[in-house]
């Protein structure tokens, strides 16, 4: 299985870079956060890789589970390592956090997780799929998820097991035999999914040393930013949202690309 990727190396950087992890269903680009987050962290001197897991974006065809996609972070990981960058922060997205601690590269000083799942989800997955997709995965075990992003993919294939990794996340599970700090950011929309709660229940088994922050939510929020597909959100808590994107209390939140800046240069410093 071969895996696409895009590693970034700015003229003045060392031994110091950053691993982004995307979350099921997208792909190297988070949807535009991971590039913009990107440029940031190489400006401050990182260097920054951003791959497509298998069954995503431009990588190798598989069926999207947590075991391939641990495997392909620890390959990645690993290839960074290689290129003699041997300190490295993994900025993690929702399932793509949960993939890259349970990855436990040696490599990974420090983690700046973004919206991470880190406990079970309860999904409508009738909002998820149509009627013939759950007949698939029924009579077939698998089906296929049409990819309508910009992405070169056409399709993610998923299956039972898909749906079991997304909705039986374990908290214990995921953090056992994490030891190094982890940042924790998470936005209002967060508060409406329950990803929050998840997150302040699974906090104390987290080292010590790590953060829960909240950051400022994306602009335009309410338009062009969506929760986990399937987890129940009402249009009353879009409103709210779209409320606290543009009130005074939001804009007193720090910005994503501020905290894992300073998160980053805190952990793995770009010179040592």
């Amino acid at each position: 299985m071969s895996i696409s990727g895009t590693f970034t190396r700015p003229v003045d950087s060392h031994d110091a870079a950053v691993i982004f992890s995307h979350t099921f269903l997208s792909d190297r680009h988070a949807s535009g956060m991971f590039d913009s987050l990107g440029r940031v962290l190489r400006s401050a001197g990182y260097a920054t890789l951003a791959f497509d897991y298998s069954g995503h974006g431009s990588s190798g065809d598989e069926i999207i589970t947590f075991d391939p996609l641990i495997e392909d972070f620890r390959a990645a990981s690993g290839w960074l390592a290689d290129q003699g960058f041997t300190r490295q922060i993994c900025v993690g997205h929702e399932f793509g956090a949960t993939v890259a601690l349970r990855a436990h590269s040696p490599a990974v000083q420090t983690y700046v997780l973004v919206s991470p799942v880190l406990g079970p989800l309860s999904y409508d997955w009738d909002m998820v799929f149509s009627d013939v997709q759950l007949s698939d995965l029924e009579r077939h075990g698998t089906t296929t998820v049409p990819d309508d992003s910009e992405s070169v993919r056409r399709h993610f294939t998923i299956n039972k097991g898909t749906l079991a990794d997304m909705s039986m996340v374990s908290s214990e599970k995921v953090i056992r035999g994490v030891s190094v700090p982890v940042l924790i950011t998470h936005d209002a929309f967060d508060e409406e999914t329950g990803l929050l709660d998840r997150t302040r229940d699974a906090f104390p088994l987290l080292p010590d040393g790590s953060v829960l922050d909240m950051t400022a939510p994306p602009v335009g929020i309410a338009v062009e930013y969506t929760p986990i597909e399937g987890v129940p959100v009402s249009d009353e808590a879009v409103e709210r949202i779209a409320h606290a994107s543009s009130s005074a209390s939001a804009a007193n939140l720090p910005t994503l690309p501020d905290v894992a800046t300073q998160w980053a240069t805190r952990w793995v410093p770009v010179g040592r």
